[in-house]
């Protein structure tokens, strides 16, 4: 069964729309990152020090000392999760410009020219 003039037009309109939109959903997704293992082991050793605490605040039956130990393994836990940030400059996929160097040309076509390819596939097909 074939689209009828009115649907053919709404797919259009969302595929011009969907193309034109793409290089923004392209550079907010996620790319080549670089982690900071030195603040990843400081928030792993804040998170254990604070459950510690927690422990001892229940053995002491302390309120606070087990507050206190909450908020430390939550700092802690917000420190190893900031070690990640987007690679830039020398740490980037080829030492410049994304797409440069031979991992871009590991790199296949992107996802929208894939699903491209297979939509204009399925359509000569049927």
């Amino acid at each position: 069964m074939g689209l009828s003039e009115h649907e053919q037009r709404l797919l259009d309109e969302m595929e011009r729309n969907l193309y034109k939109h793409e290089a923004d959903i392209v550079n907010t997704s996620s790319g080549p990152r670089t982690v900071d293992y030195t603040k990843v082991a400081i928030g792993v050793l804040g998170i254990a020090v604070g459950l510690v605490l927690i422990v001892v605040g229940v053995l002491m039956k302390l309120a606070i000392i087990g507050v206190a130990g909450f908020g430390v393994a939550v700092v802690g836990a917000l420190w190893a999760l900031s070690a990640s940030k987007p690679a830039t400059g020398d740490d980037a996929v080829g030492r410049g410009r994304p797409g440069e160097g031979p991992a871009a040309a590991k790199q296949g076509p992107g996802l929208m020219d894939r699903l491209a390819q297979e939509w204009d596939d399925r359509n000569t097909r049927g």
